[in-house]
């Protein structure tokens, strides 16, 4: 049986990662080697400058494709499911409910009840109006 505290052996290429991240060179070590290569030092300190941000660009584009894909296509669907929501909700928003509508029910049913018992005076005044005004033409000379 394998102890708590011992450590599982990793396997080879992890160690070679492993190995290589930890020496990894320095910043002067970069820059002695390419003033070996025939670089004064300001050439050479401007080399290792774009050499490492080539580096961090490789690494901060690697694989990210993919995922700025996957991240615009999920945002797109959720755009488009909060704008169909909002417009449901404006619509559901807008109608009345069973209360609004039974008061509006009543309302207008009084309403018209009210117009109807209205409705045979004023058409009963303006018949007296009109049968006046036609009795006084008739009777005036011309």
């Amino acid at each position: 049986m394998e102890k708590a505290g011992t450590p599982k052996a990793l396997p080879q290429n992890q160690q070679k990662r492993r190995q290589q991240q930890q020496q990894l060179p320095s910043p002067q070590e970069l820059i002695s080697h390419y003033e070996s290569q025939g670089l004064d030092s300001q050439q050479a300190s401007l080399k290792v400058i774009e050499d490492l941000q080539a580096a961090l660009f490789r690494v901060i584009t690697s694989g990210r494709g993919k995922k700025d894909k996957l991240l615009s296509d999920a945002a797109r669907k959720v755009d488009s499911a909060n704008s169909r929501l909002a417009l449901l909700d404006a619509k559901l928003d807008s109608k009345p409910g069973y209360g609004e509508t039974f008061a509006l029910g009543i309302a207008s049913g009084l309403t018209l009840k009210g117009l109807g018992s209205v409705f045979p005076h004023v058409v009963g005044a303006v018949s007296q109006i009109w049968n006046s005004a036609r009795s006084v033409s008739k009777d005036s000379p011309p």
